[in-house]
């Protein structure tokens, strides 16, 4: 299994133009832990210096966000349980932990009814035959 990418940079963005226009710019920077004034640079499209934490402040706030805003992506959720496993130290563990994971959600979701598109996807990722 390769690991999943992040959502993109735009992808980010347009979560955040959403979130904005659905609140307010401070609310929005506030839950980000960024300032104001870079938030409001960064939805205007403006290219904006992406330090290690600011990666990390965009992408935590993504996945705690996307499901509000958007609509649920295999990538997205991808994304998001390697962020819940990122912890576990050895690989491993992070890809039995992911895959546990995976599992888990399919069963949550076919006690209540048919598996949305996403989790068939991330069940596919998980059989390569």
């Amino acid at each position: 299994m390769a690991p999943p990418r992040w959502p993109s940079v735009e992808t980010i963005r347009y979560a955040a133009q959403r979130a904005v226009a659905r609140s307010s710019l401070r609310k929005v920077a506030g839950e980000m832990e960024m300032a104001v004034s870079w938030l409001n640079a960064f939805v205007d499209g403006k290219e904006t210096a992406m330090r290690t934490q600011t990666k990390r402040n965009l992408r935590e706030w993504y996945v705690r966000v996307a499901p509000e805003l958007a609509e649920q992506e295999p990538e997205t959720a991808s994304a998001a349980l390697t962020f819940l496993v990122g912890g576990l130290l050895e690989e491993a563990e992070r890809r039995a932990a992911y895959s546990r994971l995976v599992q888990a959600l399919a069963r949550g979701y076919s006690d209540a009814g048919p598996l949305p598109d996403w989790v068939r996807a991330l069940l596919d990722e998980e059989d390569p035959g």
